[in-house]
This record gives C-alpha cells, sequence and structure tokens, in this order.
C-alpha cells in the first residue's frame, strides 16, 4: 500500500491504521451511521421550523430530508475533491498509486454514504411505489465504485477524490428543491441559486473530460493498481456520467430555470375549473 501520512497530523482523526479490515469497515459504519442521523436530524428540526415541510406529503418529505442529506454530503466532498484538485502534492503526483491518510477517511465514510444513499433509494421506491432508473444506477456505480477503493489497498486515491467532487451540486440541488417548494421560484434568491447550479453541472461535465484525461494518461500504472472488473466498472460509470447522466441532469435543471417545475412530483393536468397550482401550492382567491 503506497500510504503516504499527512505532515503534520500525527495526532489527527485522520491517523489510523487504514491496513486494518476493522479500521476501514469501522469507518464504513461511521459513514453510513452519520448520515443517517443526518437525514432524522433535518427531519426533526424541519417539523419542528420549516412551514413547508408540514405541508408535504410523506414521499417529498423522505426528498426533502435526502436533499439535505446529500447536501451536506456535497460539502464534505466538495472540499475533499478541491483540495485533492488543487492543493495535495502528493496525489498529483501519483494520479494511479498515491495514497492520504486523510483521502483514505473521504474514501471510507463517502462509501458508508453510498450505502445509505442505496437503502434510503430502494426502501422509498418500495414503500412509494416508483423507480428512478438514472438515479439507481448513479447509486449502484457509486458505491461498488467506491467499495472496490476500500477493499484493494493499491489502489490509488486521486480519481475517487475528484469523483467526490461531481457532488458540487448537490448542495444547489437542495437549495433549489426546498424554495421551489415553499414556493420562491420567483425570488432571485432561487433564480441567482439555480444559475449557480447550472453552472456546476457544465463544471461536472469538464470534471468527467480532465478524469478521462487522467485515465489515458496513466493507463498502464491504472491497469496495474485497480482489478479489471473494478477498472472497467470505473470506466462504465464515468462514460454514463459523460455520455448519458451529465447532459441529461444539465438539461432538465436548464429547463427548470425557465420553468420552474418540480419535476420529481409533476402534478397531473388540472381538471378543468380546479384552480391551477404554482410550486406544489394552490394559490389563494383574489382577494385573499
Amino acid at each position: 500500500m503506497y500510504l503516504v501520512s499527512d505532515r503534520g497530523t500525527s495526532e489527527s482523526i485522520f491517523d489510523l491504521d487504514y491496513a486494518s479490515w476493522e479500521v476501514r469497515w469501522t469507518l464504513v459504519a461511521a459513514g453510513f451511521v452519520f448520515y443517517l442521523g443526518v437525514f432524522v436530524v433535518c427531519h426533526q428540526l424541519s417539523s419542528s421550523l420549516s412551514a413547508t415541510y408540514p405541508s408535504l406529503v410523506a414521499r417529498e418529505k423522505v426528498f426533502w430530508n435526502l436533499a439535505a442529506t446529500r447536501a451536506v454530503f456535497g460539502l464534505q466532498s466538495t472540499a475533499a475533491g478541491l483540495w485533492t484538485l488543487l492543493v495535495d502534492p502528493v496525489l498529483q503526483a501519483d494520479k494511479a498509486h498515491a495514497q492520504q491518510s486523510w483521502s483514505w477517511f473521504h474514501v471510507t465514510t463517502a462509501t458508508g454514504f453510498f450505502l445509505f444513499e442505496n437503502v434510503a433509494l430502494h426502501l422509498s421506491s418500495l414503500l412509494f411505489r416508483t423507480f428512478d432508473l438514472f438515479l439507481a444506477l448513479h447509486h449502484l456505480f457509486a458505491f461498488l465504485g467506491f467499495l472496490g477503493v476500500v477493499v484493494n489497498l493499491q489502489a490509488g486515491h486521486y480519481l475517487a477524490m475528484t469523483t467526490l467532487l461531481l457532488e458540487m451540486s448537490t448542495p444547489f440541488t437542495c437549495v433549489s428543491w426546498m424554495l421551489l417548494k415553499a414556493g420562491w421560484s420567483d425570488s432571485l434568491l432561487w433564480k441567482g441559486n439555480q444559475w449557480l447550479m447550472v453552472h456546476m453541472f457544465h463544471c461536472r461535465m469538464v470534471l468527467t473530460y480532465h478524469m478521462w484525461w487522467v485515465c489515458l494518461q496513466h493507463w498502464d500504472a491504472l491497469h496495474q493498481s485497480l482489478d479489471a472488473p473494478h477498472l472497467a466498472l470505473f470506466l462504465l460509470g464515468l462514460g454514463l456520467l459523460t455520455l448519458l447522466l451529465n447532459p441529461y441532469w444539465t438539461h432538465k435543471k436548464t429547463q427548470q430555470l425557465l420553468n420552474p417545475v418540480d419535476w420529481n412530483f409533476a402534478q397531473p393536468p388540472p381538471r378543468s375549473g380546479s384552480p391551477h397550482r404554482t410550486n406544489g401550492q394552490v394559490p389563494g382567491k383574489k382577494g385573499q
């Protein structure tokens, strides 16, 4: 295992024996429990403090809490990804083999998060009898890809950390959906956040091109450090992101900027004579 310890962090939370199976699986479990806790805390706080949350149907409440949980993970992932891309000299020097103690911490806890995402998605799908194929593919490939890095002590962490940077859009997605449900789609805050979110999705597309370039530059070393099924899974997932998921999501978010509609919970066309719904809210009569 080519692990270079972070200087000056010998007594930090990152200074663990990551060669130990027990340490790695404990951190995976900790990531799962932490983000499950974020989900539960968001429900409790939203129930007490939000005027919009109590009026949502059960499926929307689950989505609300999942959006907030993803936003928290997005902040962790963005910090880790930017540090890798712009600062850390060790991971940049050997993009196929290098590891850091801090990157091991993020790899393991992110695996716990993606496990939580898969469990939450499929339980929600069973409970509400819905299924989002693109989202299911995204979660499955993310979990299996990071699980492979946890298992393989020879795998470098540069591509894993830049993959986390793809979560840069999730905090903006969370804010966008919550403001939309609250009926704030005409506000400058919602429009500004939507512009930033669309920009983040374009940045995601550029980042995937960078990841392809890294793969091409370090192909022989990647082939040595990753098992063939894991490398194939990563390339297939990256291909789906590059050619299908990122363009689709960017298109949908741009559409939403021009036409503020909740695509996740689209309402059926109103019956004749029934009031039109805006952002999930029924407008009051004139004079109210």
